[in-house]
């Protein structure tokens, strides 16, 4: 009970938390989109005044008769008006009617504004809180992303973001108008008649303990819901990139089902908390009906047994006081709408924040790359995954400049976790890299990453055109250099084929074949010019024809040093240093011909390869 009845105010406040920056920048849309609408709910509160008031002068005539201050001045105010016609009751309704009008009027107007800025301003603080989250998320390092998950990212991203947006959104719209209503019109229910406000009184209380049980039992299965939609952004993610997989094996009923259950399973949750949600409102009815019945037992003897002029106030008040509980009871209404939205964004408010406050597990250095004969150094590298076993043990060796390095091991040796560390896409667990004389971890990461390019295996395509695609890797490069990156990665031909420089890439370059891709990729990065070129197997899907010239392409570039992964021989045999590598450790190293004394593993890869392939 004490979570559920602190929950809506723990919510606004910690949307406030989250939203502090965007706070800070929409701070006047925040402040006055509230503060007008405080305006409108004034006139919605006046309304049954003036019209009690037309009905007392029509009974009174006489203005100074009327008992009750409050409607004594708004009585006075109408009659300040000069006279419409000759029938002074008629003149009363007509400007009395007016006043309203003009007031709905307004209050229109006002509405219009106050919804703009609350559209705007949950606009603005969506857009602040997905950038900040799509940043963090770039930021991750790849065992952090890993750790998440990706369908718990992409649901974060976007619905959680969406989530957060609607809270701003309502809050701004009526988080300061239902208060005033309800506490208005509670005040005003008392100066009217104190039994009645009485009345009113007793049913706030039953009406914001109901609320705030059902919104705290509603919390906790939204958590769920979330999590179920990481469930099937898993699901869906796995099953679009499987798709060939799936078909292959004629697994399509089987995918169905799953995906049915895990659809299930997300709608029966989806279904038990609007089933909570949906007593709000007839359990606020059924209160409201019972003070009403409660009211009109209390006003009976006066309606009945009283003259005409208490029956004509008593009504005329009733009149009022009805308009007052229907404004309470739909603002609850209203307000259970704005808490249960609320209470949502809490949810994802708090699952943003968790990926927002995971701290960043590679931080980048301040120092600049220097000068050195001395390219990169492995000095007794070691590397664990944070379990007990090391995937990488005493990694040691020297890549000078202009030098090709070879890397060749079974699947699982460990070959890709040595460039990954070099890149920083993780950090070292013992020992250090040393990239032209200091310590990768000294050194700007972006500076770093900047003179190497690397090349998968899975060639990454994003969708667009040829030229946006080397334009990602060289903002500023010519026409001419694109040609000429495509003509080294023996890309042109078949690209001149589809359009040249303005051909398409659909979606992970749908439309392009493995080996197409892979070009590609590899022309992407030549348009680099790096220092350090890294070839991490990406030409396993390409003939041993293709494979054979680009390497003489590659071999053309004097400049840069390479670092060539594959589980051909013929790909690394003309590297300067070959490391056989075998369960995460370097079992030889040297040049082809040493290895091939030297090494048995390197030997029976190659008489497999070339002497009986």
């Amino acid at each position: 009970m004490y979570v559920s009845f602190f929950v809506a105010h723990d919510t606004i406040l910690a949307m406030i938390t989250k939203v502090r920056e965007s706070y800070k920048h929409n701070v006047f849309n925040f402040v006055f989109a509230p503060f007008i609408k405080l305006i409108e709910a004034f006139f919605d509160l006046l309304i049954p005044l003036f019209m009690k008031a037309v009905i007392d002068l029509n009974q009174y005539q006489d203005v100074e008769l009327i008992t009750n201050k409050l409607t004594y001045s708004l009585a006075k105010f109408i009659r300040s008006f000069p006279m419409i016609g000759t029938n002074q009751n008629l003149s009363d309704a007509l400007i009395g009617g007016l006043i309203i009008l003009v007031m709905g009027i307004v209050g229109f107007a006002i509405t219009m504004v106050a919804q703009y800025l609350a559209a705007k301003t949950s606009v603005l603080v969506g857009v602040e809180v997905r950038d900040s989250l799509f940043e963090k998320i770039l930021h991750l390092s790849k065992k952090q992303k890993e750790e998440i998950g990706s369908e718990r990212l992409l649901t974060t991203l976007n619905s959680d973001t969406y989530q957060v947006q609607q809270g701003v959104l309502i809050f701004n719209r009526l988080i300061t108008r239902a208060p005033f209503i309800i506490i208005g019109s509670l005040v005003i229910s008392f100066i009217l008649d104190w039994r009645i406000g009485l009345a009113f009184t007793a049913i706030v209380p039953m009406l914001l303990a109901v609320i705030f049980i059902v919104l705290g039992r509603a919390e906790k299965n939204y958590v769920g819901i979330q999590r179920k939609l990481d469930d099937l952004s898993r699901k869906s993610s796995d099953t679009i990139d499987g798709a060939r997989v799936i078909r292959a094996f004629e697994k399509q009923e089987i995918e169905n089902d799953t995906f049915e259950k895990e659809s299930k399973d997300y709608q029966s949750k989806a279904i038990h908390v609007n089933k909570i949600n949906a007593l709000i409102n007839p359990l606020t009815f059924a209160i409201t009906a019972i003070v009403l019945i409660v009211i009109l037992f209390i006003l009976r003897p006066a309606l009945i047994d009283g003259s005409e002029v208490e029956k004509t106030i008593i009504s005329s008040t009733m009149i009022a006081e009805m308009a007052y509980l229907s404004q309470i009871f739909f603002t609850t209404v209203q307000l259970t709408g704005v808490l249960l939205d609320l209470t949502k964004a809490g949810v994802s408010r708090r699952r943003i924040d968790e990926i927002l406050a995971v701290k960043e597990d590679i931080v980048s250095g301040e120092e600049s790359i220097g000068e050195s004969n001395e390219l990169v150094k492995y000095d007794h590298v070691y590397f664990s995954y944070g379990e007990n076993v090391y995937s990488l043990k005493d990694i040691d060796f020297t890549l000078n400049k202009g030098e090709t390095l070879g890397i060749i091991g079974g699947t699982g040796s460990g070959k890709s976790t040595i460039i990954n560390l070099l890149l920083r896409f993780y950090d070292v667990s013992k020992g250090e890299i040393i990239y032209k004389g200091k310590n990768i971890k000294d050194l700007d990461l972006q500076e770093l990453r900047s003179n190497i390019a690397l090349v998968n295996q899975k060639a990454s395509l994003f969708k667009g055109d040829i030229k946006n695609h080397f334009l990602m890797a060289k903002s500023d490069a010519t026409e001419d250099e694109m040609f000429e990156a495509l003509k080294k990665a023996q890309a042109y031909d078949f690209i001149m084929e589809k359009g040249g420089l303005n051909a398409s890439i659909e979606e992970r370059g749908s439309n392009f074949s493995g080996g197409q891709r892979q070009r590609l990729s590899i022309a992407r990065a030549l348009i680099q010019n790096p220092e350090l070129l890294i070839l991490d197997d990406s030409t396993s899907a390409l003939d041993l024809l293709t494979d054979k010239r680009i390497r003489e392409e590659i071999a053309k570039l004097k400049d840069t040093s390479k670092i060539i992964i594959s589980q051909r021989v013929a790909t690394i045999s003309e590297a300067d240093l070959i490391l056989v590598i075998d369960h995460g450790e370097i079992v030889a190293k040297g040049k082809h011909e040493e290895l091939l004394k030297s090494s048995s593993i390197y030997k029976e890869i190659y008489e497999t390869q070339i002497r009986k392939g």
